[in-house]
């Protein structure tokens, strides 16, 4: 039950109740997104059109040593409470981060500002009201459905033992997801954009840094130091709601390596969307010093430049970072105008990741761009797949429906699957594929892995 981000919903109140914020079902997504609250006790109690009561209860976890609750989670407990009010007045729209959804679909919605007063302890469960007025609830659905940016402040009433403890006052933001992303004709990024590239980043690199022991050739030093204890959280907490993914891209990663020691003489390779892939130092002496081009969003490679200055006993490489937007740049050109950059050498290009993100025109125009630096007859390009059952929902495999419904909770949806990814390169201006599946690699009986392919192709 999804609504087009800029007209009003027709789904009806009741409805939008059912599937999208009852207390139930909020009090679950909520403590699956911020576990505090599940620890808490913390839960919805009451949901309406402009308003939501919770509770946070009295009990060890949320008092200080006076057997009062501790001022910061009354505060948080404004934050949500607040949140979920202001998300029942947008029917049928998922909010990103709670919702399983996409950045075409959802609403991004965050904390800008807070006021809170403390009247006195409360010695008691806590009830924590907010109640939209009508004319505020108005100019918020007319501003979201018209596609600009909301800025509210809301109120909320805590009581305990029925007399008010304290008061406040939350102003949030929200807005379409999509208008998040740069693009050609509002190229800045949004913090909140580039805080989900970073923490996209820092997540891979916590999952290679915990791959199984042997399993991959990885220096954890690396990984983890790239990863940081926000990708470590994040990687456990993919362990448990995805536990295909660490294989996945432990797999994935341990192919492109093997893939790179094959090509003779290799003298490039470039990363496309590098993000925090500490490759270059894990591989370079191996590969007998070639040079490595790091292809990235400005914002994110301003990140790797942060991590990889931290980096104690740094190996010596010759590294180059290029900043480019794949939907908007010619990344041919951009890498051939590049003085370092030679099509003519034996050259590897590592497209990882990336493809089913795009839609099949930007990965048909993105792989063909590419096809143009693969001069020299031993240069192969490097790109992950998955079947288009996996993206339009026709899967029969229940592991990879869990799978794909896992990456939707995280806002990380899947647009595009290619059937036969050799006649889809052949298109793109390749002339031979080989294509090897997660599970042939894996030799494992799991389905789930037969969906997910490993193409290596040359020009």
């Amino acid at each position: 039950m999804i609504v087009s981000q800029h007209s009003q919903s027709t789904i009806s109140w009741a409805q939008d109740y059912d599937a999208r914020v009852n207390p139930t079902l909020m009090t679950r997504l909520l403590h699956e997104a911020i576990p505090v609250l599940q620890w808490t006790g913390w839960r919805v109690l009451e949901v309406e059109e402009g308003g939501c009561i919770t509770e946070l209860p009295l009990n060890h976890a949320t008092t200080n040593q006076h057997g009062t609750h501790q001022a910061a989670l009354l505060s948080l407990s404004a934050d949500y409470t607040g949140g979920l009010a202001l998300a029942t007045l947008l029917r049928g729209v998922p909010f990103a981060g709670v919702h399983p959804c996409n950045e075409d679909n959802s609403a991004a919605l965050w904390l800008a500002a807070m006021d809170v007063r403390y009247k006195c302890p409360s010695t008691g469960h806590v009830t924590a009201t907010c109640k939209i007025a009508a004319e505020t609830a108005e100019m918020v659905r007319q501003r979201y459905f018209a596609g600009k940016r909301v800025l509210v402040t809301l109120p909320i009433i805590f009581r305990s033992n029925n007399e008010v403890v304290a008061e406040a006052e939350m102003k949030y933001f929200a807005q379409p997801s999509i208008q998040l992303k740069p693009t050609r004709e509002k190229p800045a990024i949004n913090p909140l954009f580039k805080h989900k590239l970073k923490a996209s980043a820092r997540m891979i690199a916590g999952l290679r840094a915990s791959a199984d022991e042997g399993f991959v050739r990885l220096d954890n030093a690396h990984e983890r130091h790239a990863a940081g204890p926000h990708g470590e959280l994040l990687a456990k907490r993919l362990q448990g709601i995805l536990p295909h993914l660490q294989h996945t891209v432990a797999a994935r990663t341990r192919h492109i390596d093997e893939t790179l020691l094959a090509i003779p003489g290799l003298k490039q390779v470039v990363l496309m969307g590098a993000g925090l892939d500490m490759r270059p130092f894990r591989l370079f002496n191996q590969l007998n010093r070639p040079t490595f081009f790091e292809v990235d969003l400005p914002e994110m490679l301003e990140e790797r430049t942060r991590v990889i200055s931290q980096l104690q006993d740094r190996p010596v490489v010759q590294r180059r970072m290029v900043a480019a937007d794949f939907k908007v740049d010619d990344l041919a050109q951009v890498l051939l105008k590049h003085p370092d950059f030679n099509p003519h050498v034996p050259t590897a290009i590592v497209y990882e990741g990336c493809s089913m993100y795009f839609s099949q025109q930007e990965n048909q125009e993105i792989l063909t761009l590419l096809s143009q630096l693969l001069q020299h007859p031993d240069s192969r390009l490097w790109s992950d797949m998955v079947t288009p059952d996996v993206v339009d929902g026709t899967t029969q495999v229940e592991e990879i429906v869990a799978f794909v419904d896992g990456m939707e909770q995280l806002g990380e949806k899947f647009v595009f699957g290619c059937s036969d990814p050799t006649a889809f390169l052949s298109d793109c201006g390749y002339r031979s594929a080989s294509v090897t599946t997660a599970q042939e690699y894996l030799d494992s009986r799991d389905p789930t892995y037969s969906a997910y392919r490993f193409v290596v192709a040359r020009k």
